[in-house]
């Protein structure tokens, strides 16, 4: 829960036209998974030997991309909420 300054100094950070720190913590977030979902592709196409690791490497990439997807989508949806109410546990 956020105590009234922290909301009196988003409030006036808002007024100024400065982000929010929960913007800033979600690219943060987001950067991590894109590294993250990097390191897997890669490290997943070293490893495999046989024929078939092209493809086992690129189906691994492409369930990296869209869980990097989800999340991008789950933290703008969560700004969207946050723009509309202030006031909520989440914000």
């Amino acid at each position: 829960m956020r105590t009234d300054a922290e909301n009196r100094h988003t409030e006036v950070r808002k007024e100024k036209g400065m982000q929010v720190n929960s913007l800033s913590h979600a690219r943060r977030r987001t950067a991590r998974l894109f590294v993250l979902a990097a390191i897997t592709a890669l490290m997943a196409g070293c490893m495999q030997d046989d024929g078939s690791a092209l493809e086992r490497a690129q189906l691994q990439n492409l369930t990296s991309e869209t869980a990097l997807n989800a999340q991008i989508m789950s933290d703008r949806a969560r700004e969207q909420r946050c723009n509309r109410d202030p006031q909520r546990k989440e914000c």
